[in-house]
């Protein structure tokens, strides 16, 4: 005979598999990096720098997010009566200023290459190199977000929206390169930058405003 599964042990499982895609996230993020980081070596390319520069902010967000996740999944105490499961808020809204930093050193990097302009190295290789990042960073993205809806937990959401924005910047990045080196217009690079950097400022805003929302129980 078997023995019904308890309420107890389905909500211990859907921690456990929230625990397990956090901790996992921190590893994705450290191959994205690793990837993006060899892009840029390869071609020379400041928006490249710029990307692999968001995605050292998605390493330590995700990290931040585990963090969380674990703290949140503590007990009440006499100290914390109501339990620790806004842990999980504080971390999505750090998530949430981490973007728009990342949005900021675009912008910075954007400034900077039109400033001084320098023609790719290997474009094509480094573009593949970025290209797998991409597509690694989009699967987990809409993993951790489907999962984190799923679970109800903030943190997984707010990482899986944070990593969607590197993947907007990756994407706006490739078309970029792609038409500087068909065109040998090199204002394209940083132009498409731009606007990718607005979108992740909207990003990052969105992610503050809900996290404070809950935190807020509104």
């Amino acid at each position: 005979m078997f023995s019904p599964v308890t309420a107890a042990e389905i909500k211990a499982a859907a921690r456990q598999k929230v625990a397990s895609l956090a901790f996992w996230s921190i590893i994705v993020a450290f191959v994205v990096l690793g990837l993006k980081l060899a892009a840029w070596y390869i071609t020379g390319s400041v928006a490249l720098y710029s990307d692999a520069l968001e995605s050292i902010v998605n390493v330590i967000a995700s990290a931040a997010a585990y963090w969380a996740i674990q703290v949140s999944y503590k007990p009440a105490d006499q100290d914390h009566p109501f339990g620790h499961h806004k842990a999980e808020y504080f971390s999505a809204v750090l998530e949430g200023v981490l973007i728009v930093l990342a949005a900021l050193l675009i912008l910075n990097e954007v400034w900077w290459s039109w400033q001084h302009p320098a023609p790719l190295e290997q474009p094509w290789t480094g573009l593949a190199v970025n290209g797998v990042a991409t597509v690694i960073n989009a699967v987990w993205a809409l993993t951790l977000i489907r999962t984190g809806r799923s679970e109800k937990s903030p943190a997984l959401v707010a990482d899986g929206r944070h990593i969607m924005t590197d993947v907007a910047t990756s994407v706006g990045v490739f078309i970029g390169l792609v038409g500087a080196v068909l065109t040998g217009w090199q204002v394209l690079d940083p132009a498409l930058a731009v606007i990718v950097a607005l979108n992740i400022l909207w990003q990052g805003w969105h992610v503050i405003g809900s996290s404070m929302n809950g935190l807020m129980d509104r």
